[in-house]
């Protein structure tokens, strides 16, 4: 190799050993794992694809709902849910915003979006539309907004999963796309997983 692949492939590793290993289970749900070097927050994420294909590797360029269960260094735990409608392979933990100096004050703006939840199973529930937000990383996912002073939504996300437990078929419409979700797998590993059921689900 020629000194400027090897100054190349060194100046990389530190980049490549970032990205995540996404373990597909049995069940076709993608799992990932670990604690951020910076933040020290502790995650699971847990990806649901809106077509599985059982113990297939998970396909990220469909459109896919991450679960996303935390616990800080104070022991807070916080869970989230994001969703994007194709092409967003990145599935990388991002930790919350913190200030980079004395004078950032204030983190970034996200643009908000609606999106309609519509809740199928042995009943059909009127849909209900909440705001999520455009994260800054990856590009293209969106992000239940919990209740905050730049929210509107009154209720935690964790709420909903009472719904999807009852009614475990997902219909999600917002930013002008579709997707369809079978959540039984995904809610079957949120019980194995401490940290969501620690977060409230």
């Amino acid at each position: 190799m020629n000194p400027l692949g090897i100054a190349l492939l060194f100046c990389c590793l530190p980049m490549l050993a970032q990205e995540p290993v996404v373990t597909t289970l049995p069940s076709g749900v993608g799992r990932t794992e670990g604690k951020e070097a910076v933040s020290r927050i502790a995650y699971v994420r847990l990806f649901l694809a809106s077509s599985v294909v059982g113990p297939a590797p998970i396909d990220l360029t469909q459109p896919t709902l991450t679960v996303q269960c935390t616990q800080n260094l104070k022991g807070k735990f916080q869970v989230e849910l994001f969703v994007n409608f194709g092409g967003v392979t990145d599935a990388a933990f991002y930790p919350p915003w913190r200030p980079a100096n004395a004078q950032d004050l204030f983190p970034p703006r996200t643009e908000k979006v609606n999106v309609s939840m519509e809740f199928l199973g042995y009943k059909k529930e009127k849909p209900v539309t909440r705001q999520f937000e455009k994260v800054i990383a990856p590009y293209g996912q969106l992000r239940y907004n919990p209740p905050s002073g730049g929210s509107r939504n009154m209720e935690e996300i964790a709420f909903y999963f009472q719904y999807l437990r009852a009614l475990p078929t997902l219909h999600i419409s917002g930013d002008g796309h579709t997707a369809t979700f079978a959540t039984a797998p995904l809610l079957a590993q949120i019980h194995n997983e401490p940290l969501c059921r620690a977060s409230g689900l």
